[in-house]
């Protein structure tokens, strides 16, 4: 008996370790921001299906911050997906919504612009998607953030459409990716 329970305790501990790798795996599946669109729904807002999905990876401190530039035929309508996921398994998963808290602040802005200088445009909120979201950005450029429990979304599209129509168009991208996204599955600590 005892034979074969030091025979079995290898198959045992295998199989655990590989149960653990396969929902670590899964949980990152559903976190990799090129798996959030598909190249119908890229071409349903853009005009264009993608043509190549580059993934990238940002340090951002307490947090886990990937990108997916999803390049089309005609570049200047690509779309950028990123996400802010954490890192910790402690129990406290707190990076991306320190971030969040930092960046979109509850009170008013102050105008922090001198004399002279451009001033920038304070963000921009938006109702009905996930926790919270913000547009952030000027007539030409921008990007939406989303935070939907401690993992935001950051999605940014091309094309000559001024800021509403980029909005607009930023806003589908980002309810088809929230879908998708995982926001409560198990992290890891690996960058």
């Amino acid at each position: 008996m005892c034979d074969l329970i030091h025979r079995l305790a290898p198959v045992v501990l295998g199989m655990l370790l590989l149960h653990a790798s396969a929902q670590r795996t899964d949980a990152q599946r559903h976190r990799d921001p090129c798996r959030l669109l598909t190249d119908s729904e890229v071409r349903s807002v853009q005009g264009y299906a993608p043509s190549q999905k580059i993934s990238s990876e940002q340090p951002a401190g307490s947090f886990r911050f990937t990108q997916c530039f999803y390049q089309t035929p005609e570049v200047s309508s690509s779309v950028s997906v990123a996400l802010g996921v954490p890192l910790t398994t402690d129990g406290k998963r707190s990076g991306p919504r320190q971030y969040w808290e930092r960046q979109f602040e509850r009170e008013e802005r102050e105008d922090r612009a001198e004399p002279g200088e451009k001033k920038e445009q304070p963000p921009k909120r938006l109702a009905g998607l996930g926790d919270e979201a913000y547009w952030v950005g000027d007539p030409l450029t921008g990007a939406l953030y989303v935070l939907r429990g401690e993992v935001f979304l950051r999605v940014s599209v091309g094309g000559p459409a001024d800021q509403s129509q980029k909005i607009k168009r930023a806003r589908t991208l980002a309810t088809y990716a929230l879908r998708r996204l995982n926001t409560r599955g198990p992290t890891t600590n690996s960058r």
